[in-house]
């Protein structure tokens, strides 16, 4: 593990997680329940690499170029075990209802605990290759912290809509969760199929946000003084926070690969950080807040 993979995956993780508090308008969580959630998602890392070494067998990458193969390999072997890993946090604090008291704590907890699990993943991919910050702090991170927040957004949804037992929620949309981590792994892994798993990404962040929103409107703290002024806050910081992560990535390449690298890293991915950057901005900072009011997930696509 190097020094620098470790600070490039706390600040990845940093700018996500204030991103996430800021957005808590109506209630905001204290900083120790948000840290707290944070560091069980890394302490569940651990586990699920003693699953891979106990079972290496099941857990050897296909060489084989088929999609499905390799669909098959993700969703069975990698996102069935990381799925239920990272939802370990928000169900800690799912059973703590004097902490988890709002509808937006959902999304917000469920994030927070995949973040986590996210950063110490991370650190270990930084450290093999410094120069994947930027992809993996924006395609891992979304695709972690969305997975997680399938179910904990279903749990809140349907609680308020039925009276469902909570095993007849989990088990689809942990299924859920697991499919589509599965299929962006699969995608990804590829280059024929590489484009596929971008576009996936950026439906990701437009029903992430619209969840965010949903919660929000049905805030039980909801009130009708200003927040717009709070929620533009929140944005303009996660636009500063993502040029902090572009920065610290090119001064890192800089530091273990020279100057020639470092400069290749600019030109190749000063393009792909404005875009991704606004995109974060774009669907997730731009809430249209209304008490009661569902925005559908998944019309006008």
């Amino acid at each position: 593990m190097s020094i620098s993979a470790l600070i490039a995956s706390v600040l990845v993780a940093m700018v996500y997680i204030r991103f996430l508090r800021q957005m808590d308008v109506f209630e905001k969580e204290t900083w120790r329940n948000t840290l707290l959630c944070f560091f069980i998602g890394v302490i569940t890392v651990p586990f699920v690499f003693l699953i891979y070494i106990l079972f290496p067998n099941n857990t050897t990458i296909p060489q084989d170029g088929d999609f499905f193969v390799r669909l098959r390999y993700h969703v069975f072997a990698v996102a069935s075990i990381e799925e239920i890993a990272k939802i370990l946090p928000f169900l800690y604090f799912y059973s703590r209802k004097h902490i988890l008291n709002e509808s937006y704590d959902f999304i917000k907890y469920a994030s927070v605990g995949a973040m986590g699990f996210a950063a110490l993943e991370n650190v270990l991919y930084f450290s093999n290759n410094i120069s994947i910050i930027e992809d993996r702090a924006f395609y891992t991170a979304v695709l972690h912290m969305f997975t997680s927040s399938i179910i904990a957004y279903a749990i809140f949804y349907l609680k308020k809509k039925s009276n469902l037992p909570m095993i007849l929620i989990f088990v689809p949309t942990y299924c859920m969760a697991v499919m589509t981590h599965g299929l962006f792994n699969a995608l990804v892994s590829s280059s024929s199929t590489y484009i596929l798993g971008l576009i996936q990404v950026v439906f990701m962040l437009l029903i992430w946000g619209k969840m965010m929103n949903n919660a929000l409107n049905h805030s039980e703290f909801f009130h009708e003084e200003p927040i717009q002024r709070e929620i533009s806050k929140a944005g303009f910081q996660l636009l500063l926070g993502w040029g902090a992560i572009f920065s610290y990535a090119v001064v890192a390449v800089y530091l273990h690969n020279g100057m020639y690298y470092a400069i290749q890293f600019i030109k190749e991915g000063v393009i792909f950080g404005i875009v991704s950057g606004l995109g974060l901005y774009y669907f997730l900072a731009r809430p249209r807040i209304k008490k009661g009011i569902w925005i559908p997930l998944f019309n006008k696509l």
